[in-house]
C-alpha cells in the first residue's frame, strides 16, 4: 500500500508520501477548519493520483490531528458527568493555587468547564496507602448509576480518591456505568499517578474529548474506507508513536499534542543518525511555534499542558507560543507593537495571499523585506502579492508613525523575541545550556528565524532537515506503533527483582495491545524507565532500568543540580513502560562532494542579525547536493519553506540532505 503522512495544521494541511524511487511526493493545501477531514482526504487523493494509484487502491495513512487540541482550546467538548469521592465535588473547581497571570488585578484561573449540577459524589473512600476507609456498597453503586443517567451524559469521568493505588471501587463503578452506553473513563486507567487534581483533569478531559474526537476520526476513517476500501488509518499520539484509529479513540486525551509530535519524532530520528546528542526544535507554522529540548539518549515522558489545563497524558515535551507566519500584528492599549496570538488562519490568510486579508502578518513582513520570494512560494504555484503586503504594513505603520519597512522590521523583532523566550524556557529555565545544542528548524517559517535565534542563544548551529515545511507530516511516516504508561510507585528504591515485578504486568499488557494491531511479538522493543529522586526532593531524574542504577542516579543528579548527596535515601517516584513496534528510518547517508554552490540570482534582503539590508545570493534547495556549500548573506528557497543564512554564517548540505548552518566565528 502507498504510505502517506498527513498533518493538519492551523493554516495548512501537509501531506508526504514516497514516490517509490527514493524520493518524496509533497502536497500542501489550506486546512478546511470547519471540516478538517475534507482537506485530509483531498491530500490523500492528490498524492495517490501522483503515485499512479487507481481510484480504489488501498493506502496506509498516518495522521497527525488537531481535533483534541482545538476542542480543549475552544471548549467545544462533550457533555460530561463527573463522578468522585464524597466531599470532593469541588476538586475540579478548586484546582491548584498557581496564578497564571501574576500581575492581573482580576485573574481568571483556568479550570475544567464542569457545571456543579453534573457532578455526582460517591460514598466510598480509600486511604493514602490504598487501605479501605469506607467500602463501596452495592446500593450506592445503583444510586450513582441512576443519578448519572438522569443527567443525560455523553461521557462519564470517574476519579476516586487514591484510585491509582486501589482501583477496585472505580472498576466496580465502571462496570455498572457501562450499561448507559456512553464512554466511561476511569482515572486508574487513564492516569494511574499521584496528584488528585491532575489525575481528575486528565480523566475529565479524556471523557469530554471522547464524543468529539471519536466522531471526527471515525468520520475520517469511514471517508477513507469508502473511497479506498481496505485502507488503514493510524493516528499520531502526543508521545511520538501511533495507534490504529479504533485504539486512538479509546483514550483521546493521548492525542492532545498529536500534530506537533510528528516533527519531534522525525527530529529525534535524524539527530540520532547525525550523532547530535542534544537539540532544541523550532517548529514554526502558520498559527503557532512549538519548541522543545530533546536528548537522543533518553525518551522524554512528561505531563502536557493544553489551554493551561495540566494533563497527565504523558508525551514529548512541547512548549507552544502563539507566533506563526499568519500571526496578526497590531497595537496594544499601551501603544506598543503586538504580534499574535490572533492569526489570519488559512482563510483569508496573510494579506499577501490575495484572499481578502487586510491585516499585516509575520509573512507579510518577511515578504516586504525580501526574505520571501513572491515567485518561489510553494514552488511557484502560489504567487504572493507584494503590493497587498505593502498596503497592510503601511496601514499598521501609520498608527505607529512608522514606514511600512520599519513596521515590518518591528514585527519580525517582536516575533523573534517571543520565540527566543520560548527557547529559553525549555533550556536555560530548566538548567540546560543552549550552547551545547543544535537547533533543528522546520515548519514553513522556521528557517526564516532559525539562524537569528541560534545566534542570540549562542548555539552550535542550525539543522534544517529535508522537506522542512512538511516535516511533521514526514515524521508520521516513520513513527512506530507505540504504547506507553506511567504509574506512581512512591517507595524507597526497591531491589532489581522487585522492580522487575512492578514492570512485568504493564509490559505484558502493552505488548498484547500492539500484537492485537498485527505486530509480531519478536518485532517489539521494550523500554523500562524509572523516575528517581532523593528523599525530600520534588524534582525527579529519569533513568533507564539497568545495572549501577544508584551510581548513575548520583552522577545525573550532580550533572543537573551541581552536587550529589550519596547519604540521602533514593526514592522510586514512578515507573514508565514504553513498547514500540518497528519504525522505518528514512535517513541514509549519501556520498558528499566538496562544491561551492552558485547563486541563481542576487537580491536585497533585510537581515535581523545585523539590522541591515544586504545583497544576498538566492539559492534553490532542489539544486543543491550533499557537500554543496554556500556563504551568507543568502536565502535558500524550497517548495514548502525558506531558510535565511545571515552574514557571517555558512551553510552546507550534509550526507542526509539536511541544510546545516554554522556561524563562522
Amino acid at each position: 500500500m502507498l504510505r502517506l503522512g498527513v498533518d493538519t495544521g492551523g493554516t495548512f494541511t501537509d501531506a508526504v508520501a514516497s514516490d517509490g524511487n527514493g524520493g518524496w511526493m509533497v502536497h500542501k493545501l489550506p486546512t478546511t477548519a470547519e471540516r478538517p477531514s475534507k482537506a485530509v482526504l483531498e491530500a490523500v487523493e492528490a498524492l495517490a493520483e501522483r503515485g499512479d494509484r487507481t481510484r480504489s487502491a488501498a493506502v496506509d495513512l498516518a495522521h497527525g490531528t488537531t481535533h483534541a487540541t482545538n476542542a480543549l482550546l475552544t471548549g467545544r467538548l462533550g457533555r460530561v458527568v463527573f463522578v468522585t469521592t464524597a466531599g470532593f465535588a469541588d476538586l475540579l473547581a478548586i484546582g491548584r493555587q498557581d496564578r497564571d497571570e501574576v500581575y492581573a488585578l482580576e485573574p481568571h484561573a483556568t479550570r475544567p468547564q464542569q457545571p456543579r449540577n453534573r457532578i455526582v459524589e460517591v460514598t466510598e473512600r480509600h486511604g493514602a496507602q490504598g487501605e479501605v476507609v469506607e467500602r463501596l456498597a452495592a446500593g450506592e453503586i445503583r444510586r450513582v448509576v441512576a443519578e448519572v443517567e438522569k443527567r443525560k451524559p455523553e461521557a462519564v469521568a470517574v476519579a476516586l480518591l487514591h484510585a491509582y493505588l486501589a482501583p477496585e471501587h472505580e472498576q466496580r463503578l465502571g462496570k455498572a456505568l457501562a450499561r448507559l452506553g456512553v464512554p466511561v473513563m476511569l482515572s486508574h486507567e487513564v492516569a494511574p499517578e499521584i496528584r488528585e487534581y491532575e489525575r481528575a483533569t486528565t480523566t475529565w478531559a479524556d471523557a469530554a474529548l471522547a464524543p468529539v474526537v471519536r466522531k471526527a476520526l471515525l468520520q475520517l476513517q469511514d471517508g477513507l474506507l469508502r473511497s479506498r476500501p481496505g485502507s488503514q488509518l493510524r493516528i499520531m499520539r502526543s508521545d511520538g508513536g501511533t495507534a490504529e484509529a479504533h485504539a486512538a479513540v479509546e483514550h483521546p486525551v493521548a492525542l492532545a499534542l498529536s500534530g506537533p509530535a510528528g516533527g519531534l519524532s522525525a527530529a529525534l530520528g535524524l539527530a540520532r543518525s547525525r550523532g547530535d546528542r542534544q537539540l532544541m526544535t523550532l517548529d514554526m507554522g502558520g498559527t503557532s511555534t512549538d519548541v522543545a529540548w530533546l536528548d537522543t539518549s533518553l525518551p522524554e515522558n512528561r505531563p502536557v499542558t493544553v489551554g493551561r489545563l495540566p494533563l497527565l497524558a504523558r508525551g514529548l515535551p512541547i512548549h507552544s507560543v502563539g507566533t506563526g507566519g499568519g500571526s496578526l500584528a497590531d497595537v496594544d492599549l499601551g501603544g506598543w507593537m503586538r504580534v499574535g496570538p490572533a492569526s489570519a488562519g488559512a482563510v483569508p490568510g496573510p494579506a499577501c495571499y490575495g484572499r481578502g486579508g487586510t491585516e499585516a502578518t509575520v509573512t507579510d513582513a518577511h515578504l516586504h523585506l525580501g526574505r520571501l520570494r513572491p515567485d518561489a512560494f510553494l514552488g511557484g504555484d502560489f504567487h504572493l502579492d507584494a503590493s497587498a503586503s505593502r498596503a497592510a504594513l503601511g496601514r499598521l505603520g501609520k498608527t505607529l508613525d512608522l514606514s511600512a519597512a520599519d513596521a515590518a522590521r518591528q514585527i519580525l523583532q517582536v516575533a523573534s523575541a517571543d520565540m527566543e523566550r520560548a527557547l529559553r524556557r525549555v533550556s536555560l529555565a530548566e538548567g540546560r545550556d543552549p550552547r551545547d545544542a543544535m537547533l533543528y528548524s522546520f515548519g514553513g517559517a522556521g528557517g526564516l528565524h532559525a539562524a537569528w535565534l541560534a545566534e542570540r542563544l549562542q548555539m552550535r548551529g542550525v539543522v534544517v532537515p529535508p522537506l522542512a515545511g512538511v516535516f511533521s507530516a514526514f515524521g508520521l511516516l516513520g513513527a512506530p506503533a507505540r504504547r506507553r504508561v506511567t504509574r506512581s510507585v512512591l517507595q524507597p528504591l526497591p531491589s532489581a527483582r522487585v522492580r522487575a515485578a512492578l514492570f512485568a504486568p504493564w509490559v505484558k499488557r502493552l505488548k498484547a495491545e500492539l500484537v492485537e494491531e498485527g505486530i509480531r511479538p519478536g518485532n517489539l522493543e521494550v523500554q523500562r524507565l524509572l523516575e528517581l529522586r532523593s528523599a525530600g526532593q520534588a524534582g525527579v531524574l529519569r533513568l533507564e532500568e539497568g545495572p549501577d542504577l544508584l551510581a548513575r542516579f548520583h552522577a545525573a543528579h550532580e550533572e543537573r543540580f551541581g552536587f550529589r548527596r550519596v547519604e540521602d535515601e533514593v526514592e522510586l517516584h514512578a515507573i514508565t513502560v514504553q513498547v514500540d513496534g518497528p519504525s522505518e528510518v528514512p535517513w541514509t547517508k549519501r556520498r558528499r562532494r566538496n562544491h561551492e554552490a552558485t547563486a541563481n540570482v542576487r537580491a536585497k534582503v533585510w537581515f535581523g542579525t545585523v539590522g541591515k539590508v544586504l545583497k544576498a545570493g538566492i539559492f534553490r534547495r532542489e539544486d543543491l547536493r550533499p557537500g554543496d556549500a554556500l556563504q551568507g548573506p543568502a536565502v535558500v528557497t524550497e517548495y514548502s519553506a525558506t531558510t535565511v543564512v545571515p552574514p557571517g554564517w555558512r551553510g552546507s548540505l550534509d550526507a542526509f540532505g539536511s541544510l546545516v548552518l554554522e556561524p563562522q566565528s
